[in-house]
């Protein structure tokens, strides 16, 4: 599954997004056009070295009925992350952001990347563009229990659990 979510990203993300295009894809099908328009200068390395150490790891979360928490990674400006989640036992609200943890930010400061009001799973890439904690807030929509699963690899020193709580019964 990591696979194929890093052919996606080199393929056609990288292209798309950041005008980098290291299998010539994204000339081929026109996406590094969206990328060199989003771009102040085309990005021409395809090749970047990172201060920290590679992680790769498959959790399991457990979320009792209506609980709701936070699990992010701490990374650094411009790293990489390649996630995919899933749940057992019901849908969860879900979003995905980011808060910094350095430079001259407002006070409560956060950025939303990705919100679904149901998902049983998502699967995606991730630059980080701050450097700071990157994660998402779930909250399990059911009575009943959950477990989340979820695979992240990438270049963070710390992935874990923030904070824990119940959420109001809706």
């Amino acid at each position: 599954m990591l696979f194929r979510s890093g052919v996606v990203l080199i393929a056609f993300v990288l292209p798309a997004e950041y005008a980098i295009d290291p299998l010539g894809i994204g000339r081929l099908t026109g996406l590094d056009v969206l990328g060199t328009s989003k771009a102040s200068k085309p990005i021409t390395e395809v090749s970047h070295a990172h201060p920290r150490k590679f992680y790769s790891g498959n959790i399991e979360i457990e979320l009792s009925g209506r609980e709701e928490l936070e699990y992010k990674a701490t990374m650094a400006l411009g790293e990489p992350l390649l996630y995919s989640w899933r749940v057992q036992g019901g849908p969860v609200y879900f979003e995905f952001h980011g808060e910094p943890t350095e430079g001259k930010w407002p006070a409560g400061y956060y950025r939303s990347y990705e919100i679904q009001q149901r998902a049983s799973e998502a699967h995606g890439s991730f630059i980080a563009p701050f450097t700071g904690q990157h994660g998402w807030y779930w909250r399990n929509l059911s009575d009943e229990p959950a477990i989340i699963t979820l695979q992240a690899s990438g270049y963070y020193s710390r992935l874990g659990r923030i904070e824990s709580k119940k959420a109001a019964v809706e």
